[in-house]
């Protein structure tokens, strides 16, 4: 599998995304999110979207200059149509609004409708939480479901990811948390399909309903569906996340209804300095990260990490090592590469 230094990739990504009629800024924006995700340990989310998203350009499902519109405008109430352009595009429009209206009214609610694939949620999360607000995103995802309900098979619901992060001193984030309503995310799934290798126990289930750990049967007919975390939990979870992210947004939420691929999402920002002063924030999160990374170790653990910490970690390690691509994935993005005459 070859290692890809993170500035390459994402120049690559960028290249591929402008030689499709993606506006170059767009494309750069787009590409440095992917490889952010590579870079902070979820391949699920990285440049592995590259041949999806060039599949949805070229099937006239994913648009390359969309016409963003406000359809709800208030003070702190805002949806935005995509008009099916590219999530991260859209979401960054949503991003910089939320923030906008968050900061002068102290709270304030973004939908995104008709969006493409709006990526890792927490990256919008924390340029929230770096302008000193409270960032939750939730997202559901209509024709695109992969996840059982619990107790049944079949793929009936989204992933339904959610995320937070909560704002730091001085433009940090303190801490960011960004999961799927299912056990896996269906691209970390992907990763390991793309690299020949099996899943644990507990992930997915095959066709016929039954548990399995090779994600060959997800993607053949009948196809296989994940499981979702927690079992009635994480069911519970995605079920609400479908009405704030599908219903909410104009959307829709999981049907039998086919079409475009679309991201219902809503994003928040939560001015805490409404609550109390910024100094108190910072000092009482900091003391509850020491109270909990004090607890004793369990057995084979180390260290007590705060969500956030691992993702640091990851990039510092990559960006020095370089990202290591699994063959399959560089050889669909090569393909694409080569498709509009660029050499990867």
């Amino acid at each position: 599998m070859p290692t890809i230094p993170a500035a390459d990739l994402e120049r690559l990504a960028a290249e591929i995304f402008a030689a499709r009629g993606v506006p170059g800024d767009d494309a750069r924006w787009i590409a440095a999110l992917l490889v952010r995700a590579n870079l902070r340990g979820h391949d699920s989310h990285g440049v592995i979207r590259v041949p999806q998203y060039c599949a949805a350009l070229a099937a006239g499902h994913l648009n390359a200059t969309p016409k963003i519109a406000l359809v709800v405008d208030t003070p702190s109430v805002v949806v935005l149509d995509g008009d099916f352009g590219f999530g991260q595009v859209v979401a960054r429009r949503g991003t910089d609004l939320a923030v906008e209206r968050g900061r002068a009214h102290g709270l304030a609610a973004v939908a995104l409708r008709r969006t493409s694939h709006v990526g890792r949620l927490a990256d919008y999360a924390e340029a929230i939480a770096e302008t000193g607000l409270i960032g939750m995103l939730w997202a559901n995802a209509k024709s695109g479901l992969n996840v059982a309900p619990w107790g049944g098979s079949g793929k009936r619901l989204g992933t339904n990811p959610h995320a937070i992060a909560i704002p730091g001193p001085n433009g940090t984030v303190a801490m960011s948390h960004d999961f799927a309503s299912s056990v896996w995310a269906e691209g970390k799934l992907r990763v390991k399909f793309n690299r020949g290798e099996t899943v644990p126990a507990g992930i997915m289930l095959n066709g016929r309903g039954e548990p399995s750990t090779d994600p060959k049967e997800f993607y053949t007919e009948p196809p296989g569906s994940l499981l979702t975390a927690g079992a009635h939990k994480g069911y519970g979870l995605s079920l609400a996340i479908e009405i704030l992210g599908g219903v909410l947004s104009g959307t829709g939420a999981a049907s039998a209804e086919k079409g475009k691929f679309a991201n219902g999402t809503l994003m928040l920002a939560l001015d805490p300095a409404r609550f109390l002063p910024p100094d108190e924030l910072h000092a009482q999160v900091a003391a509850l990260f020491d109270w909990v990374r004090g607890a004793r170790p369990t057995a084979g653990a180390s260290e007590i990490l705060i969500p956030g910490e691992p993702e640091a970690r990851s990039e510092r390690a990559r960006r020095a090592a370089g990202i290591v691509v699994e063959d399959e994935t560089w050889r669909q993005i090569t393909a694409c590469a080569r498709e509009v005459g660029l050499r990867a």
